[in-house]
């Protein structure tokens, strides 16, 4: 509930972040249900025509968002491509034994000689294959743990109980929000890997219930709304009137806002992840895209934040 709160209130705004220019798709359905509130009247207290059409709306978005989950988490199984970390078994060419210990010569992405580390899977990549830490990572809300898994990992380690802390460390340190599905420092095959299936997921189900949630409100609060409360001790702060109309209307608006906000979110999660596995098929063979992204210029320009990093 707490993340449904918090995506409530940072919605419009993560909306576009994640969105980027495909986030103006919002805006016909906003509208669209807007003049449907406004020219057929909403009755506070009273389930009428405009409420019918949101609710059928809304849900019609949910239905849709879910199926999408599903196709994704128990269809395909596309996060499969990714929780096995491909990227650091595909070749045995690109890594060398000293000393009876594995060192990679070759970043798994670019083939080119790894300058950094990954802190989640702990591969060695180029930095062109390096996400650099996002901007929007540690703020008030949304902030969190990407890898729990591997630090759980970490603490059950035996012998040098000084390189189980530092590695510890740098996977605590390995954070995310999920109000931006943005990550600090990884390489590019973790950084997908969280914010397609763990971040915006996380997002996306918040916007999905809160879309239910705004559709819900006038009618759990429809004697509050149409100022009916009587027999109440709070029976005279009941709204009633223009006020309880307006309310009824940012409702009905939010609730197909925010409904259709996290169909597009999953939706996006998908298009980047497949991307990513059609980008780098040809180095890591056992990367399997779903479908052929259409490469216009409109796509890619949707597909992509401007403010996003290209890694």
């Amino acid at each position: 509930m707490a993340g449904v709160a918090a995506t409530v209130l940072a919605g419009p705004a993560s909306s576009v972040y994640v969105l980027g220019p495909a986030a103006t798709l919002l805006l016909p359905s906003v509208g669209a249900m807007l003049g449907v509130n406004l020219g057929l009247g909403v009755h506070p207290g009273f389930y009428t025509k405009p409420d019918k059409i949101t609710s059928a709306v809304t849900f019609f978005f949910v239905a849709c968002y879910f199926l999408l989950l599903f196709y994704m988490t128990f269809w395909r199984k596309v996060e499969a491509f990714f929780a096995y970390t491909p990227w650091l078994r595909h070749n045995g060419r690109m890594h060398a034994s000293v000393g009876g210990r594995k060192y990679a010569t070759r970043c798994p992405f670019t083939g080119e000689a790894p300058t950094m580390r990954c802190p989640s899977c702990g591969a060695s990549v180029h930095d062109d294959a390096y996400h650099k830490p996002d901007r929007l990572v540690s703020i008030a809300m949304g902030e969190t743990v990407l890898r729990w898994d591997a630090a759980k990992l970490a603490t059950e380690q035996d012998g040098d109980l000084g390189k189980a802390r530092r590695t510890l460390d740098a996977i605590l340190d390995f954070r995310g929000n999920m109000l931006f599905g943005t990550v600090t420092g990884c390489c590019t095959g973790c950084a997908h890997w969280q914010r397609c299936f763990n971040l915006l997921p996380r997002l996306s189900l918040s916007m999905a219930f809160a879309g239910m949630f705004f559709a819900f409100i006038p009618w759990a609060f429809a004697s509050f709304l149409s100022g009916n409360s009587t027999g109440s001790s709070i029976g005279r702060s009941a709204i009633g009137g223009g006020g309880a109309k307006a309310v009824h209307t940012i409702c009905n608006v939010l609730a197909v806002a925010y409904a259709q906000a996290g169909l597009m979110v999953q939706l996006h999660a998908l298009l980047r992840a497949n991307d990513f596995l059609a980008k780098h098929r040809a180095a890591i063979p056992s990367l399997k895209p779903l479908f052929c992204t259409p490469r216009s210029k409109l796509v890619r320009y949707l597909l992509r934040a401007p403010w996003e990093q290209e890694a």
